[in-house]
């Protein structure tokens, strides 16, 4: 991994997405401006309203093309936080794209755990009956280091993160639309968990503000792989800078090894669905 200045954007997108894309650029100017090479947005940075598959976008199309001369236009590497993509019949994918400096597409991931709930007289929702979920892991090998891309409710099921940092992930790009019911119990706990137990930087970029079916909780954070957290923002949209240094991986990685001392002869997690995309 390289020394690596990276800018988290929290965002209160809504259903305008002419304004969301907007202010998308207003943010990657921002954190260019203060020497980000890597910038991350949250979960449907594009559109977050009450249809989220009747905005599904197609790819390419108006907000990829938006999101990848951003990156062409300031030099970065921009993960676009995530999209609604039409391409699935009938239901559509929630998709992170990883664009490089020449714009170009280096990886993209599809969610692939379902916020499936039915407490009875208290919520219900079936995300699947509304997005269809990925089936592979994913890693974006760049120039700058080697990063695991997950959304959201991915945060929860820790064998996703185990098998990025096995093969051989430095740092995991969280985009995400955390509610702030649960934000205020689980958000920091399961981030700094996923940090310390994998020994990896953990970038993740929360939406903010009132949303059709809840409030999102913001507090995006950059997190050490010590647990150590570098930047946290509050519940407005915000612009974070942190600095990833390599040395403090290795240190860490050094001092607590827990990556070498595991036992996989006893406990081991198929890798057979794990894509590393190389740039």
């Amino acid at each position: 991994m390289e020394k690596i200045i990276a800018g988290l954007v929290q965002m209160d997108s809504g259903p305008d997405m002419n304004e969301n894309m907007r202010m998308a650029e207003q943010y990657v100017r921002e954190a260019a401006e203060q020497g980000a090479k890597l910038i991350l947005f949250p979960e449907t940075a594009e559109y977050t309203g009450a249809d989220m598959p009747g905005h599904a976008s197609a790819v390419p199309g108006y907000v990829s093309r938006r999101f990848s001369s951003l990156a062409k236009r300031y030099g970065v590497y921009l993960h676009c936080g995530s999209m609604t993509v039409r391409r699935h019949p009938g239901r559509p994918s929630n998709t992170s794209f990883l664009f490089g400096p020449d714009g170009e597409t280096i990886a993209e991931y599809s969610k692939i755990h379902m916020f499936d709930v039915n407490i009875p007289g208290s919520v219900s929702y079936e995300e699947s009956r509304e997005i269809c979920p990925g089936n592979e892991i994913v890693l974006a090998d760049t120039a700058l280091g080697l990063f695991g891309m997950s959304i959201c409710y991915d945060i929860r099921f820790p064998e996703q993160y185990r098998l990025m940092a096995s093969s051989g992930a430095d740092v995991f790009l969280i985009a995400a639309d955390f509610t702030k019911a649960t934000g205020e119990r689980h958000w920091e706990a399961l981030l700094r968990t996923r940090a310390i137990e994998n020994g990896c930087y953990v970038l993740a970029a929360n939406q903010c503000g009132q949303k059709a079916r809840f409030e999102a909780y913001g507090h995006s954070m950059i997190i050490a792989p010590d647990g150590e957290i570098l930047a946290e923002a509050d519940d407005t949209p915000q612009v974070l800078i942190a600095e990833l240094d390599p040395e403090v991986l290795e240190r860490t990685r050094n001092e607590i090894p827990s990556l070498e001392n595991r036992r996989d002869d006893l406990y081991r997690v198929s890798s057979g669905n794990v894509r590393i995309y190389e740039e």
